[in-house]
């Protein structure tokens, strides 16, 4: 017996992980054994402590990303849940800058082939920053082709956040992800709110794409895709380049942990003046007179500052980004302490 996996892709800050919470919240309820793998840049673990709780095993695997760094890991740990567990869903959430096509190859792999039934690819795309990631003036060309494929290669688009930009910039990033990808279902959300039967409905497709043409040609995916040898026959048969960088190797993080209570006013003017080149910053803090932990998420238009029940996780700082200057940043921070 198989076990349908769903691949959650998505830019860093989209909102996989709030996806990801409303999904398990539904399977719950459910008489079905799911299995949860999630994918952390740094050493610390931020967007897995979320989701404790839900009663379904969690496996995490940090400070590396699952296609192209860990990718052997990835492979052995789908190989361990299934001898162990044999679930009948597995949900993959993969970093924010993880490419969709090498993590395809893994789950594809000839030792999992007959195991595994890949049901869809799902990315989240954030409408409030989607046409400038995508741009080739404020962001760098790597950067642009990994946005793009974690569009053109999504079975179902979740075009999220449309409450935080106009409902023209929204039309306009609607627009484009069709242009990039014709084929799949695009939902607007908020918080990724969508019915959950929306995403265990979703049909695999992939895009074959002629060199210099943005336009994409559905075709199904045959299983002799988890055949293939290596990943360049994959890409070349898709009419890619065989070598492609990988945002992941420019992606730099870093993490520090708090050693108290800081203040609240100046810690959330410490993250709204993060510099660009700081894709995201995440974690738990505690702030002064305030005896909840504080669960805060940054992406460079947005903050986002909530209590958190759980006091397990400790209390720590990740950053993400491209050429960070970690002395100044940490400089900044440690001002917030006063």
């Amino acid at each position: 017996m198989s076990a349908e996996v769903y691949l959650l892709t998505g830019y860093l800050g989209s909102g996989k992980t709030t996806l990801l919470q409303k999904w398990l919240t539904h399977l719950r309820i459910q008489d079905q054994k799911v299995v949860v793998l999630m994918n952390e840049m740094g050493e610390e673990d931020i967007d897995g402590e979320q989701l404790q709780g839900f009663g379904f095993p969690v496996k995490k695997m940090l400070d590396g990303c699952i296609c192209c760094s860990i990718k052997g890991e990835l492979t052995e740990s789908l190989k361990d849940i299934m001898n162990a567990i044999a679930p009948d869903r597995i949900l993959i959430e993969t970093t924010g800058v993880a490419d969709p096509l090498d993590v395809i190859d893994t789950i594809t792999h000839p030792e999992l082939y007959d195991r595994l039934e890949l049901k869809g690819t799902i990315s989240v795309v954030d409408a409030s920053r989607f046409l400038d990631l995508n741009s080739r003036f404020s962001s760098t060309a790597t950067l642009v082709k990994t946005i793009r494929n974690q569009v053109r290669y999504a079975d179902l688009l979740l075009l999220n956040k449309t409450d935080l930009t106009s409902p023209d910039v929204v039309e306009r990033v609607k627009q484009k992800l069709i242009e990039i990808n014709p084929t799949a279902p695009i939902h607007s959300t908020v918080q990724a709110e969508i019915e959950v039967s929306r995403l265990l409905s979703v049909k695999r497709t992939i895009h074959e794409r002629s060199p210099g043409n943005e336009t994409n040609r559905p075709i199904a995916v045959q299983k002799s895709i988890g055949r293939m040898s290596t990943m360049d026959r994959l890409k070349q048969s898709l009419g890619l380049k065989t070598s492609q960088p990988s945002l992941y190797n420019s992606i730099e993080t870093f993490s520090y942990a708090f050693t108290g209570p800081v203040d609240a006013k100046k810690f959330e003017d410490f993250l709204y003046d993060l510099p660009k080149n700081v894709y995201r910053a995440k974690g738990y803090v505690q702030f002064h007179g305030k005896p909840e932990l504080i669960s805060f998420q940054h992406t460079d238009n947005q903050v986002l500052l909530f209590p958190f029940e759980n006091f397990g996780p400790k209390m720590v700082a990740v950053f993400i980004g491209e050429g960070m200057d970690r002395e100044i940043i940490l400089n900044e921070l440690k001002k917030c302490y006063g």
